[in-house]
């Protein structure tokens, strides 16, 4: 539900809309917010508390919160991707609850009946409200991770570039929007999104993850992010996996990354791994 398509027809969709001058059109084909209301009840089986954000444009948002362990600093912050939507976001969050971290559903303007039109800028804007509403919920000593699924990896990689964060945690994630793009088109579109560069940018850990059998983002681009990453980065390689993440497989995994950063050890995380996977590290 969340991908870049790299089809010729989606591109040329593309192309024709920039050639135009419809700025608007190309992000709604960038995007493709689903604008519909979310009824939280259908995509969750623990019922997260509504979560209203105000952004510092002025935009009233709503996602998802599930509180932890009163004691525990942790928070984590999940970004969904290209398409879909909060809903989505916290059937995918939900396998993060119950080991006493605070878990938050980031949404985004545009999006699940939220106001307003999405941009790379607005979306940035969108994932920084929510980092300080963390703050306010758990204090200004919480441990903020970030874990989006790819187009919601891009959100949190630039988000992490410009605010203090714990960790980062991607999912499928490309490396530019514009290397999706045909010859000449990727130059012209209104939003870049070259997570390359917001890579260079992150101070806190990074841990990636990938499937090799992913139809969306190629392992070409995960192995460019990677190689941009200046921060201690692992990268966990999941053998026949596809694009959408098995939570199930990985939420287990992104818990111990939390407690591999919490207690300086991610040298030697994941304790054990699934079985056929690969792991680097820088």
């Amino acid at each position: 539900m969340s991908h870049f398509s790299r089809t010729t027809a989606s591109w040329a969709i593309a192309a024709t809309l920039i050639l135009t001058g419809c700025a608007s059109a190309v992000r709604e084909h960038i995007y493709k917010a689903d604008e519909t209301q979310i009824d939280i009840a259908r995509w969750t089986h623990v019922r997260p508390q509504s979560l209203p954000v105000r952004t510092a444009d002025g935009l009233a948002l709503t996602g998802y919160y599930w509180p932890g362990d009163p004691m525990d600093r942790d928070v984590i912050l999940f970004f969904h991707g290209r398409g879909s939507n909060q809903g989505v976001a916290a059937r995918y969050a939900e396998h993060l609850i119950g080991r006493g971290d605070h878990v938050i559903v980031v949404s985004y303007r545009g999006f699940g009946g939220n106001p307003g039109s999405p941009t790379q800028a607005g979306l940035m804007t969108d994932g920084r409200a929510y980092v300080d509403r963390a703050r306010q919920l758990v204090g200004s000593n919480a441990r903020i991770f970030l874990v989006g699924h790819s187009l919601g990896g891009a959100v949190a990689l630039h988000v992490a570039a410009t605010v203090p964060v714990a960790g980062v945690v991607t999912l499928s994630t490309f490396d530019k929007l514009t290397e999706s793009a045909p010859a000449g088109v990727g130059a012209l579109l209104p939003d870049k999104w070259n997570n390359l560069d917001a890579a260079t940018k992150i101070g806190a850990p990074l841990v990636m993850m990938h499937g090799t059998a992913d139809d969306r983002v190629d392992m070409g681009q995960a192995a460019a992010l990677f190689a941009a990453a200046r921060s201690p980065t692992d990268w966990l390689i999941a053998p026949g996996a596809g694009h959408n993440p098995d939570m199930t497989r990985i939420a287990p995994l992104v818990s111990e990354a939390v407690e591999a950063v919490d207690s300086g050890a991610l040298g030697r995380y994941p304790a054990a791994l699934p079985a056929g996977w690969d792991i680097r590290r820088k």
